[in-house]
């Protein structure tokens, strides 16, 4: 053979490597295109978020009022008045009550002799109406006999009663023989407070 037919002969080799090389770019741009369309990118996407908007509301608080409460001051008896023994009913802040001249120094007493006290009408064992013993000065109630000494600041003496009977605080106006309740020493029977819950009205008979 001549060399000019050897130029013309192409390598078996040689043209497999180049259609290889071509089939393969070939499937690597289809690839692109391809994996493109199936995985498309991802667009960054911007969210706005809106703050809510907090109104602010004005809350009026009313101011605290100090109410002082107090007892009265209440004028129940006149010493001349007053004989040895006789009870005077009276009605202190809407509380009965009574007066009473026991005609010797008793704890709590006022006037001339210290003789003149005041308790509550209502018993401390069960609430029933204390009255008056002249003989043992003692104050009494029917319900269950239950008696407190009247000279000696209203101690029960006999029956049920396991606290003493409210007093009534007096006090004595020298120049008029005037007498005043100012007040109860202990709380009368079935109130949580004298003051707050008792009445303006007040009399003595």
């Amino acid at each position: 053979m001549s060399k000019g037919n050897d130029k013309d002969k192409v390598d078996p080799n040689r043209r497999a490597i180049v259609v290889g090389g071509a089939a393969a770019v070939a499937g690597i741009a289809a690839g692109i295109v391809i994996g493109g369309n199936v995985f498309p990118k991802l667009e960054k996407e911007t969210v706005t978020v809106k703050q809510p908007v907090v109104e602010k509301e004005t809350v009026t608080v009313p101011s605290k009022v100090s109410v002082t409460q107090a007892y009265q001051k209440v004028k129940v008896a006149n010493y001349s008045s007053l004989q040895v023994n006789s009870p005077v009913s009276v009605t202190y802040m809407g509380y009965p009550a009574y007066v009473v001249r026991t005609g010797k120094a008793s704890i709590g007493g006022v006037g001339p002799n210290g003789d003149v006290v005041g308790y509550s009408a209502l018993c401390a064992h069960m609430g029933g109406p204390v009255g008056y013993d002249p003989n043992t000065q003692c104050g009494v109630c029917p319900y269950h006999y239950s008696q407190y000494d009247l000279t000696r600041d209203g101690i029960p003496v006999i029956g049920h009663p396991n606290q003493y009977l409210a007093m009534l605080v007096l006090e004595y106006d020298s120049s008029t023989g005037d007498i005043y309740a100012l007040g109860f020493n202990r709380l009368v029977y079935g109130i949580y407070n004298n003051v707050g819950q008792a009445t303006s009205s007040s009399s003595s008979s």
